[in-house]
């Protein structure tokens, strides 16, 4: 029963984990979930947590390092996001430069923080190691394996749809949220940028398309009815996402 075991998302920054996330929340009670926020760091860390708390907590979520089960003693389901380093690292400079303690990324070009800053290199191969820190892709793998649900933003709805065959969720379809407007696109940059970062996130690229045949071979083996079922959903959510760009004024 889902009382009795632990879910968790580990939410990679920029994939698309904060509309996954809203989506996550709201299928447990406050009680339940320990929602992390790793930029804010505004909560008890779930090591200080009494024993009481991780009694009653059913649901982590956060950009959190692989390992948080292990202060657990129930049976866990991990599941996760990924997305193409390229676009990824992107959008992370792009919400960066406006975030609170990263002003100095306003006077840095995107060519300067790819080289410069630890996040902007293999940053998902990094959080699916844990502890202790390493970028070792072939852990990583193992761990991506092991999880219940592996999905990619590229594939958001379809991912969506199998975390709702797995977890029994209800009320999945949404509204995207913590977008960057200012994001930096792929035609916005120069080819050499985008081979720069390529280069510092070659870890992550491996990574990135062992999760994609992940994902696929996932979808293969779903029955015909719950193909036509995800194809429902998937169209359904295609309408609203239409419907919602048109009632947002300008």
């Amino acid at each position: 029963m889902r009382e009795q075991e632990l879910h968790i998302f580990l939410h990679i920054p920029k994939t698309g984990g904060s509309t996954l996330n809203s989506i996550f929340t709201r299928q447990f009670s406050a009680q339940e979930l320990y929602d992390h926020e790793f930029f804010q760091n505004k909560i008890v860390p779930i090591a200080d947590l009494t024993s009481e708390d991780r009694m009653q907590i059913n649901a982590i979520a956060g950009h959190l390092l692989y390992g948080a089960h292990e202060q657990f003693t129930k049976p866990y389901h991990y599941f996760t996001m990924l997305r193409h380093p390229v676009d990824r690292v992107l959008s992370l400079y792009s919400y960066l430069r406006n975030y609170p303690g990263y002003e100095r990324l306003q006077n840095m070009t995107l060519e300067e923080y790819v080289r410069t800053e630890p996040e902007a290199k293999n940053g998902q191969t990094l959080l699916l190691c844990g502890y202790p820190l390493q970028y070792n892709v072939s852990l990583a793998k193992k761990r991506l394996e092991s999880f219940d649900v592996v999905g990619i933003t590229e594939r958001f709805d379809e991912s969506l749809y199998l975390l709702k065959s797995a977890f029994g969720w209800t009320d999945i379809h949404y509204e995207k949220v913590n977008i960057t407007k200012t994001r930096l696109k792929r035609t916005d940059v120069p080819l050499e940028t985008i081979k720069l970062i390529e280069e510092h996130n070659k870890l992550d690229i491996e990574l990135y398309h062992f999760a994609k045949e992940l994902l696929q071979k996932r979808l293969k083996n779903l029955s015909k009815r719950e193909k036509k079922a995800m194809k429902s959903f998937v169209q359904k959510q295609k309408s609203m996402n239409k419907q919602s760009k048109k009632a947002k004024p300008n």
